[in-house]
């Protein structure tokens, strides 16, 4: 119910390395790159909608020791084989290669410092493709890995902006800069607001009365994963209804949605057609969503967070219309428990979890009664479910 210690994970970790390659021990080193979870602001940050993120407990390790050469060799804890390949000729990954985003990492700084040495590591992550940023996580300690063998000295900026490199430009993803905001900025006991068109964040510590509540992350059992999902069509439609809007709103430069004013937007989008409008629709009610957020979060105010949760998710829903019928019925019965605050799904594909703000009384027992009204109702994925009290963490680091 509770998520491998960092202690034991990075010892796993290392334990799997040494049983695979022989290793100079005082060579190693080992980085500690968390998920986050984002309470509010659910797909907004691909138009520059202001996102709010927490790092948490559940994490990716990465053990490495330095190799002579420009060469990756790289073993997942998670997936079977082996990564391994030279950084001068880095070739375009498959969708299912889970070594992609270690690519990705190599090739993007090479291109932005150059590189002379690679590394021989092992990765492992807790609950990997449930829609915590795992992808993102990976990406960021290769990055960190690469860049400290190679004595390039990267601020938190440089950190962010290569890994959205990796996701927009090697990828292809269409993706924001919450999760490599998040995991890179993200500190403990803190609620993070970042504004998504500047890069610039600002960490809210916990409210007085953080015991009266305590963080339930629900695995559907069905994996997430943006590049097989409808995740570039949904972008893709946000900026159609920002070119539209930006047309009838004499703001023909408009590229996203943040480039429109509310005012035009309440007038024009009436005009729109139905798909793009609940898109515009989700956009600016996320982001008022935000806001509030912040101001419940300050105060105290749970239940009024978790209900801004609650109707964040509903937009998710009928608005942006994502979400598989399993996570939307896992979501029902998690809103629908009693002691649960509020709750809404995890990432921007069709599988993943569920993130939920609970009483701090809230016990394990409440947490299996979901997990079997679930499979009750979806006995396949619910076979591989489960329930994680998360606690919050800080952001990425040199262990």
């Amino acid at each position: 119910m509770k998520f491998t210690s960092l202690e034991k994970q990075a010892e796993d970790t290392l334990a799997y390395l040494k049983r695979r390659e022989s290793i100079d021990g005082s060579l190693l080193g080992t980085i500690v790159s968390p998920y986050r979870i984002s309470p509010l602001g659910a797909h907004i940050d691909h138009q520059g909608g202001p996102v709010l993120g927490m790092t948490i407990d559940a994490r990716s390790v990465l053990a490495f020791v330095p190799n002579d050469g420009k060469r990756v060799r790289l073993y997942s804890v998670n997936y079977p084989g082996v990564t391994e390949f030279d950084i001068d000729n880095i070739k375009t990954p498959g969708r299912d290669d889970w070594g992609r985003y270690a690519m990705g990492a190599a090739k993007v700084l090479d291109e932005y410092r150059g590189t002379a040495r690679g590394f021989t590591g092992a990765i492992s992550g807790a609950l990997p493709s449930a829609g915590l940023s795992s992808s993102a996580s990976s990406g960021l300690a290769y990055l960190m890995a690469l860049a400290l063998l190679n004595d390039h000295e990267l601020g938190p900026e440089e950190y962010v902006e290569l890994d959205r490199r990796i996701e927009n430009d090697y990828l292809k993803l269409s993706n924001g800069i919450l999760d490599q905001s998040s995991i890179v900025y993200g500190k403990r006991e803190s609620l993070l607001y970042i504004d998504t068109v500047t890069g610039h964040t600002a960490s809210y510590p916990r409210p007085k009365n953080w015991d009266d509540f305590r963080i339930l992350i629900v695995y559907s059992g069905i994996p997430r994963d943006l590049t097989s999902s409808g995740f570039n069509t949904r972008v893709e439609e946000c900026r159609k209804a920002a070119g539209l809007l930006g047309i009838m709103g004499g703001l023909r430069s408009a590229k996203t949605l943040s480039y429109i004013p509310e005012t035009v937007y309440r007038e024009k989008s009436p005009k729109l057609p139905e798909e793009l409008r609940k898109r515009a629709e989700h956009f600016f009610s996320e982001s008022e969503r935000v806001t509030m957020g912040i101001a419940a979060w300050n105060r105290g105010d749970m239940k009024l967070f978790g209900r801004l949760m609650n109707e964040s998710c509903l937009s998710s829903f009928v608005n942006y219309e994502v979400g598989s019928p399993e996570r939307i019925a896992l979501q029902e019965i998690i809103s629908t428990t009693e002691g649960v605050y509020g709750s809404r799904l995890n990432g921007g594909g069709y599988g993943g979890s569920v993130t939920a703000f609970v009483k701090r009384d809230f016990s394990e027992d409440g947490a299996f009664g979901i997990l079997e009204r679930y499979r009750k109702k979806y006995p396949g994925p619910g076979a591989d479910a489960g329930a994680y009290f998360a606690e919050s963490d800080d952001g990425l680091r040199l262990l």
